[in-house]
């Protein structure tokens, strides 16, 4: 659907998940440098979930779990430009699963979300 729409980058926003309730923040994917489908994108794809993540949790406060990298993701490796998940929580923990719920805070992900990726192209 993005290379359909012409889009520059993916962005897909997701909600996380732990059997410890107490796991909390907030965390971005994007494919390894040795991605068997799309190891061109890496260096973009990275540079976007660290622009991303940065901002993100500088707009939310939320704890900054870093970068994961990863191979095993559709969602990732058919992508045709540079792609992130950002995890934006965990459904798991009662106060972030209601904080995410709450206007205020979704305004913060979504102005942090938007400000990465300002940041990124700004860096491109």
């Amino acid at each position: 659907m993005a290379t359909e729409a012409g889009a520059d980058i993916f962005v897909r926003v997701h909600a996380d998940g732990s059997e410890n309730k107490n796991a909390t923040g907030i965390l971005t994917i994007c494919p390894t440098r040795n991605n068997p489908y799309i190891p061109h994108l890496y260096a973009q794809s990275r540079a976007l979930s660290d622009a991303i993540l940065s901002s993100v949790t500088a707009a939310t406060g939320a704890h900054k779990r870093g970068v994961r990298e990863v191979d095993n993701m559709s969602g990732i490796n058919w992508s045709t430009m540079p792609v992130t998940i950002i995890e934006m929580g965990f459904m798991t923990n009662p106060t972030e699963d209601r904080l995410m719920q709450t206007e205020e805070y979704q305004q913060k992900l979504v102005m942090g979300i938007a400000d990465g990726i300002d940041l990124y192209v700004g860096n491109q």
